[in-house]
């Protein structure tokens, strides 16, 4: 009963419908423009790829690391602005300087200039999704989320296909002969500046936690700070956590030197050797966290164990007469000073939602689930357009319509169906949020592996058609399910956290992975290695599944405000009760 009645009063200060829906409308042409000015670069890929003479593996840097490397981690910081501040001068600010340098990427001449350019448009999409999931949720109640992220979420297949289609139309000669791959960027990044301002203009910052229980939105009024250290069993996590992700990146260039056969500066021996200082410093780092509550502390002595596996690695060589330290391993050394120091801030301002975060697996799981993923689904889009040009021998402007339409179909099909079953299925049980996708996961690979394998284009987009809309159908429920397992002044954090992770992963090594695999295989396959590169990846879809089943395991433990919504008025509250 008092929940009704709280609904009742607050019902005078809700946003109308009709406001509602213009404000996701806006809401969806910044996210459908976000990706349009990512994905352009996968058809344009072709004409770029002769025009300046690149390689697979640097197509692959040019559509990964180079975009998700400021995008996932400047994302983290934005979100502590995001969470106190005005989010939607946030987003306008973003929309602004990703467009910007996507209209500078058109005046690039070698790689490097290009590489800076996406570096530029990463940097402003950086501050474009997070800010919006967590003003979709105080637009909308929590019965309704999935279906509106995923609304939302429709930004992806549109922006993508439309990247697609008109990148092939401009760059192929479709609009005209006198326009190039150059005119594509320009176009579509004057275009997202002139969006920006009358995003500004329209859309209103809503109340945080309107929509939810007055005990949980109780907490947006007096967030409290949390002082001290973690507990023994969370330090042990970020312990293991800490070893694993340090000895990661040695491990990695040994599996590149022994089965691609590349050739570092360091021994396969040497290598190993770096692999298990890495994980010594990860384990302490992990303590250092927990036992550690100041900043500077805290940053000081993460960069110092982030550099020492870097100084065995480079230092070694130097003194036994290898190769020297040069340029590219000091760049190496301060990076990983600079992400230790940044580490350590993080845990020093994000505490109180990082004390939140490691007492729920969920949380955790669905990130690695999602993440995986889009290891796949991000590299599959990147690299289609090439598959299809190189496999079936069509031109620019037909490899556009024909994968611009399974992606906007498809696609959309996908993330709408995804987000009404998880809407659906979620009131009867919480952990159809995770089992939902699980099962769309499940289904991709072997599909995925038929379409890839299919002797005709025809037959090809058809067969992909399934696997498209299921590898998106996680969108709704998954992105739902995240504003639900932290309370509303942390939801900008929880997504920042999902976005660097998965981002980082996804784009960063999803796109990169897949474009190291065709380059190695090409003496042995030719143009049919990036086929046999994308049916390696789409096994990652079965690692998804495994995280997404095992996550619904907590899922309900894990909710917040379990049972406790504030009911939507039946009546549409007056136009000028609006949010300001």
């Amino acid at each position: 009963m008092a929940d009704t009645n709280a609904g009742a009063a607050q019902g005078s200060n809700l946003p109308g419908a009709g406001y509602r829906s213009l404000v996701m409308v806006l809401l969806f042409l910044v996210y459908a423009f976000n990706f349009l000015d990512r994905q352009i670069i996968s058809i344009l890929a072709i004409p770029i790829k002769e025009d300046l003479g690149l390689t697979d593996e640097q197509l692959g840097l040019l559509g990964g690391i180079a975009f998700a490397l400021l995008y996932s981690t400047l994302g983290v910081p934005i979100a502590w602005f995001a969470d106190r501040f005005n989010r939607t001068w946030i987003m306008t600010a973003a929309l602004t300087i990703w467009s910007g340098f996507t209209a500078l990427s058109g005046f690039a001449q070698n790689f490097m200039q290009l590489f800076l350019a996406r570096v530029g448009v990463g940097v402003g999409e950086a501050g474009g999704v997070a800010p919006a999931y967590t003003i979709i949720a105080d637009y909308y109640p929590p019965s309704k989320r999935a279906r509106a992220l995923a609304i939302y979420s429709l930004g992806i297949p549109v922006g993508s296909a439309f990247g697609v289609i008109a990148g092939s139309q401009i760059a192929g000669g479709g609009i005209s002969d006198a326009l190039d791959w150059r005119s594509a960027f320009f176009i579509v990044g004057i275009a997202g500046i002139v969006l920006a301002p009358i995003f500004k203009l329209v859309v209103r910052e809503p109340k945080r936690g309107q929509y939810d229980a007055p005990a949980v939105a109780a907490k947006v009024e007096a967030p409290q700070e949390t002082v001290g250290v973690y507990p023994a069993d969370r330090i042990r996590i970020l312990s293991i956590a800490g070893a694993a992700l340090l000895a990661l990146p040695s491990l990695l260039s040994i599996f590149n030197t022994v089965v691609f056969g590349g050739t570092p500066v360091q021994s396969v021996g040497l290598l190993a050797v770096t692999a298990v200082v890495a994980a010594v410093c990860g384990w302490f780092g992990g303590q250092w966290i927990g036992r550690q509550s100041k900043g500077l502390p805290l940053a000081l002595g993460l960069s110092v164990l982030m550099v020492l596996p870097g100084l065995v690695a480079w230092l070694v060589p130097a003194l036994t007469g290898g190769a020297p330290v040069g340029t590219a391993a000091i760049a190496w050394l301060i990076g990983r000073a600079i992400a230790g120091a940044l580490i350590g801030f993080f845990f020093a301002t994000f505490r109180e939602f990082m004390m939140l975060a490691l007492r729920k697996p969920s949380f955790w799981l669905m990130i690695m689930g999602a993440s995986a993923s889009s290891m796949m689904g991000y590299g599959v889009f990147f690299w289609l357009p090439s598959f299809f040009a190189r496999s079936f021998q069509l031109s620019l402007t037909e490899t556009g319509w024909l994968f611009g339409g399974v992606l906007f179909v498809a696609g959309s099909l996908g993330i709408f169906l995804g987000g009404v079953m998880g809407d659906w299925m979620g009131k009867r049980k919480r952990s159809a949020f995770a089992t939902v996708p699980a099962v769309a996961f499940l289904l991709c690979a072997p599909l995925y592996w038929a379409g890839v394998l299919s002797p005709s284009a025809t037959m090809a987009v058809a067969l992909l058609f399934i696997p498209t809309a299921l590898g998106l159908a996680w969108l709704g429920p998954v992105l739902s399910a995240f504003q639900h397992l932290v309370p509303p002044h942390m939801r900008t954090s929880a997504s920042s956290v999902f976005l660097l992770i998965n981002n980082l992963l996804g784009i960063g090594g999803g796109v990169y992975v897949l474009g190291r695999l065709s380059t190695a295989l090409q003496p042995t396959f030719g143009d049919g290695s990036l086929r046999i590169s994308i049916l390696i990846g789409a096994s990652l879809y079965l690692v998804a599944a495994f995280f997404m089943f095992w996550a619904a395991r907590y899922l309900a433990r894990d909710w917040e405000g379990e049972g406790e919504t504030v009911p939507v008025p039946e009546a549409e509250p007056p136009t000028e009760a609006e949010p300001n």
